[in-house]
């Protein structure tokens, strides 16, 4: 029976109860005493069941037990007397503690009892973690456990005391537990040691109180107390239970075997070397190299603390602060074993926006090679898991030409083997004021340093026989080190010419200026300086120059520089080298070349000047064709059964990177996606209408299998689907349609798909690719099961069957016997379905497709689903897991593991499955796909059915 809202109204919001420690009671804010310990007990169980009508019996059952003595009903109608007294004073008609029938009710509030306030609380949280809002969800699990005062239900014994305490004790840790695994993805690791250490004291035997409390110490670095947690784990385990840690446990010790490895996913042990070259000629700075020096002891010891050392060098432009950077870190590199990272982030580039820490993000994890397809899709995923990646390691990072505290943050470490160097224009305060950052500012150059770097490009007799002409140049040069250099670069690749006649030219105001001229806007003031250097180029190197400055991308190979040239690989390779010692371009340790910020857009000056408009339109039509032959070649090495669209030779004297297999031309596309994309665009800017659809079609594979950006894939694509139609090319036209068809069945967006299938199905008649029939109606064929409508599934399939058996394509066949496979199974037909499973199978084995053959092994598992043989389903999933495992396939294995979640859940495996469901969710989060709120969902209903 319950008692209605309505006939509790009247002072249901004075009286509230203390469960959580003693048991107390507040009438409005003034506390009442509750009475001795069996009162007590007797006030726990109505305010436990508040608004509930307990009986007499259950209330001597629940403070005595099953033997209470002859005075027990007596001893209740005295306790609830006294309650009475004690919550309504002063009345003698009694609207708190009633009588109802036999027995008694508690009417209270919703806010009346600690204990329930404590449980919405924590559902609050939880639901707020489902919205992602994880800031809002934490607050929620705070105040839920703030409401704890002791030990619950302190001070009072009986059965139902016994078992309350019992269960509201295992309530609280496992809140605890679930704001730790918040924290842990707020990578807030020592909240979570602080919190969990004593726990462990109390219950050494709760395996995920210690895992929990493992994972945070090996997000600070602490590898060592961490295997020390475990091994004291794996012990009292064996010693006590006679039992051996459990999945969760063992996996978080198992990314402890190698501390240089903390991402959850094992990844080779990297040590990155990016740093640029150091100059010969670095002069000065000696009070800056001494405070740099000394950050090391501070950073000398891996585990000593979590703060990341951070020095930000700042000062105008042409000061020096990547030459002090970059020289410094050569001299310490020794100090740090585990890599050195440099990126430039572009902060004052006007040519082009500053690097965001997206991308930022994206560039550092591939340093440490990380396959593109485990990078998370978004921006916190990224840092985290670069936190993760640089756990335990003794690092230096090298952040150069940043623009703001926003845009360095997310890219930073978070243990103190670290230390990070910035360099920025701008002064970074907001690094300061954390705490963790030091400043070092640089300014110009006194008349010692000065002269030591301008004659470091001079003999001593030129100096000494033109002494007037250098002293004249210093003054000019107002101790900018960037003008220092430049001169002497240039006297130095002139020594016929006299001293003299730089003076003159720097005399000149507008020039001087130009040089001189260290403000904010530095991009102009420095032009002349600049072309000091370029005048003593050849004219090849002139030309390189210039065209570089029309690429659209942040860096550039010499293969793609020597085609935006049009000329050899070894002609490429001379004109660039003579760049590189000019000071002009940047030789990264990659091999790859890029631009200081300031020289791009001088680079661009030059090209508009110097080069007709013809010759900028051909130059850059040459490297955008350049990128699509590129992509073609990696793409047929990357997919070599591949059918792929038929292009033009390139011209023979332009070079192409090699690559020996697949792995190698799928790392091409990962470093040139950015200059791919770029290509795209440049080619729609210019009307390169062959290259705009081709060249987002070349990349559909390495984007299918194992880069799943799927609303650039989309963008792309749509791209192509518009310059197909104006280039004329039926092809192209009907490929991009069955190629959008393909994403939008990714994105579950079935109408879509169907629309773009039919219009490539209606384009047919007019192409001459026939293994564009197989696959347009093969993905067809699988949009349609997904959709319930299986007849014209079945007609789908066998027209795509019939097309790949014409063109020859045993890769297609493959695919077309895997939807018909899923056809079946989703009609029923299991026995059928599991023949063409097999068949299915055994033809991606046949063209060794390890894509296809992940596909087939969790398409065996979905249909033994199906079938209700979840342990062979289970087996399949498992399978299919390490497959998808061996190729980095990351969506492939979120997809096996829901799989064989539900196949666990319906065998009764539901532990098993709460873990596959939970390995599933990081993916699909990471990778933003449609999948994860379905997944989400069904771990909900499982936590809610077998809490």
């Amino acid at each position: 029976m319950t008692i209605t809202e309505e006939t509790a109204r009247p002072d249901l919001g004075r009286l509230r109860i203390g469960l959580l420690g003693p048991v107390r009671a507040w009438l409005d804010d003034a506390e009442v005493a509750v009475g001795p310990p069996r009162q007590q007990a007797l006030l726990a169980v109505l305010a436990t069941n508040a608004n509930q009508v307990i009986s007499r019996s259950e209330l001597i059952d629940a403070i005595w037990g099953t033997e209470p003595p002859a005075s027990a009903v007596g001893s209740v109608h005295t306790y609830v007397a006294g309650l009475r007294r004690a919550l309504e004073p002063a009345r003698k008609s009694f609207q708190v503690l009633v009588s109802a029938g036999s027995g008694y009710s508690l009417r209270l509030g919703p806010e009346g009892v600690d204990a329930e306030r404590f449980t919405r609380y924590r559902q609050t949280a939880r639901r707020l973690v489902a919205d992602g809002d994880a800031e809002a969800a934490l607050a929620e699990f705070e105040q839920a456990l703030a409401l704890w005062a002791g030990t619950p239900l302190g001070g009072i014994g009986g059965p139902f005391a016994d078992i309350e305490r019992q269960r509201l004790a295992e309530l609280r840790l496992d809140v605890l537990e679930e704001r730790a695994e918040l924290l842990l993805t707020l990578r807030r690791p020592a909240q979570v040691v602080a919190a969990l250490k004593d726990v462990l004291v109390d219950h050494p035997l709760r395996e995920s109180t210690r895992t929990l409390l493992i994972t945070a110490l090996h997000q600070q670095g602490r590898v060592s107390e961490a295997k020390s947690i475990y091994q004291d784990g794996a012990r009292l385990l064996d010693d006590r239970l006679g039992v051996q840690p459990g999945p969760a446990l063992r996996r978080a010790y198992e990314t402890l075997i190698d501390a240089g490895k903390p991402v959850e996913d094992v990844l080779p042990r990297v040590v990155p070397s990016q740093l640029p070259h150091d100059t010969r000629r670095f002069t000065g700075r000696g009070d800056e190299l001494r405070r740099l020096d000394a950050l090391l002891p501070v950073a000398g010891a891996v585990g000593g603390g979590s703060t990341v050392v951070i020095t930000t060098i700042e000062g105008t432009a042409g000061i020096g602060k990547t030459s002090l950077a970059v020289h410094w870190s050569h001299r310490v590199r020794d100090l740090f074993p585990d890599g050195q990272v440099y990126l430039n982030l572009r902060g004052f580039d006007v040519t082009d926006k500053p690097v965001q820490p997206h991308d930022a993000l994206y560039t550092l994890l591939s340093a440490f090679r990380v396959p593109s397809e485990k990078i998370p899709q978004g921006t916190q995923e990224r840092s985290a898991m670069l936190r993760a990646v640089v756990a335990g390691r003794r690092m230096l990072m090298v952040l150069d030409n940043a623009v703001s505290t926003d845009q360095v943050t997310p890219l930073l470490p978070a243990n103190q083997s670290c230390v990070v160097l910035v360099t920025s224009r701008n002064r970074l305060d907001g690094l300061v004021a954390t705490g963790d950052g030091r400043q070092v500012t640089l300014g110009l150059f006194d008349e010692v340093d000065s002269s030591a770097l301008l004659s470091s490009y001079l003999s001593p007799e030129r100096v000494s026989d033109e002494r007037e002409a250098f002293d004249e140049l210093l003054a000019l040069c107002a101790g900018l080190p960037l003008a220092l250099s430049i001169v002497g670069a240039r006297a130095w690749c002139s020594p016929n010419l006299p001293l003299a006649q730089f003076v003159d030219e720097l005399r000149d105001a507008h020039f001087r200026l130009d040089a001189l001229d260290t403000g904010d806007d530095a991009a102009s003031s420095v032009r002349a300086v600049f072309s000091w250097s370029f005048d003593a180029l050849t004219p090849a190197a002139k030309r390189m120059f210039g065209l570089l400055g029309l690429h659209a991308g942040p860096d550039v190979s010499r293969h793609a520089a020597g085609a935006l040239a049009d000329v050899t690989e070894d002609a490429a390779r001379a004109q660039l080298d003579e760049l590189v010692r000019a000071h002009l371009l940047e030789l990264r340790a990659d091999g790859r070349y890029q631009f200081h910020d300031l020289l791009r857009v001088y680079a661009l000056e030059r090209a508009t000047s110097d080069e007709s408009e013809a010759e900028r339109d051909a130059a850059a039509r040459r490297a955008v064709r350049w990128y699509m032959h590129a992509a073609n070649q990696a793409d047929r090495v990357m997919l070599t059964f591949k059918p792929v669209h038929n292009i033009i030779d390139p011209p023979p004297h332009w070079s192409f990177p090699a690559q020996a297999d697949a792995d190698e031309a799928k790392t091409w596309f990962m470093a040139e996606e950015t200059n791919l994309v770029e290509a795209i665009r440049r080619a729609v800017e210019i009307g390169e209408h062959a290259v705009a659809w081709r060249l987002p079609q070349t990349m559909s594979s390495f984007w299918y299998v194992y880069n799943k950006r799927w609303e650039l894939w989309n963008e792309m694509l749509h791209i192509s689907l518009e310059h197909a139609v104006l280039d004329g090319n039926v092809n192209g036209e009907a490929s991009a349609h069955s190629s959008l068809g393909i994403v939008a069945n990714d994105l579950k967006r079935y109408d879509v798909a169907v629309d773009h299938y039919l219009r490539a199905i209606e384009l047919f008649p007019q192409t001459d690719e026939k293994w564009l029939v197989g696959i347009t109606y093969n993905s067809l064929g699988h949009t349609y099961v997904a959709m319930g409508r299986f007849p014209e599934a079945m007609a789908a399939l066998r027209t795509a069957a019939e097309a790949y058996e014409e063109s020859g394509n045993i890769w297609g066949r493959a695919w077309a016997l895997q939807g018909t496979a899923s056809a079946y199974n989703a009609m029923g037909d299991h026995e059928k379905a599991l023949e063409y499973g097999r068949m299915t199978l055994a033809a991606w084995h046949d063209v060794d497709y390890k894509h296809g053959i992940g596909s087939g092994l969790n398409l065996l598992g979905e249909i033994h689903l199906a079938a209700g043989d979840y342990t062979s389903a289970i087996d399949y999933y498992d399978q299919a897991v390490q497959a998808r495992q061996a190729i980095n396939d990351r969506f492939g294995i979120a997809n096996a593991l829901r799989g064989k979640a539900l196949a666990e859940w319906r065998a009764g495996l539901v532990d098993d499955a709460r873990e596959s469901y939970r390995r599933a969710l990081p993916i699909l989060t990471a990778l933003e796909s449609p999948e994860l709120s379905a997944v989400e969902e069904q771990l909900a209903q499982l936590d809610a059915e077998n809490p």
